[in-house]
């Protein structure tokens, strides 16, 4: 759905602005906007990108911008730890895990700290267009 919205908004030339996904991320101070194409540390937006290249003919170049602002942050994941029980002690270091495969987020948390933010971004993005006229 998001990138069916995407794609319709450019084709259309109508202003939009998206966010990417806050789950498994702590610090509001490295949530930043740009152009979609530009976006780093984000699977979702990541998968977006590939479905408007591949649905909707946006360019493959990494040079040019898609014309759509994206909310994100490049804080690196932080993926979900196996339940532990409190005060439990690890008395051999754990394996080495991978982190979900796809875009499943189970086990992922957000701190409102964090989605707060997104939203404050996305929010400031649009007075800030409105009020200079564009």
């Amino acid at each position: 759905v998001k990138t069916a919205i995407l794609g319709w908004a450019r084709r259309e030339d109508a202003r939009v602005i998206t966010c990417g996904g806050a789950g498994g991320q702590l610090d509001p101070t490295r949530v930043r906007i740009e152009d979609l194409a530009r976006t780093i540390q984000d699977p979702l937006l990541a998968k977006v990108r590939g479905n408007l290249r591949r649905q909707w003919g946006f360019p493959r170049d990494p040079k040019k911008k898609f014309g759509i602002q994206a909310v994100y942050s490049d804080e690196p994941l932080r993926y979900p730890e196996p339940e532990q029980q409190a005060c439990e002690i690890d008395e051999v270091p754990p394996a080495p895990r991978q982190g979900p495969q796809g875009l499943a987020c189970a086990g992922f948390g957000s701190s409102v700290a964090v989605t707060a933010v997104f939203g404050f971004v996305a929010a400031s993005a649009v007075i800030g267009a409105i009020a200079s006229g564009g």
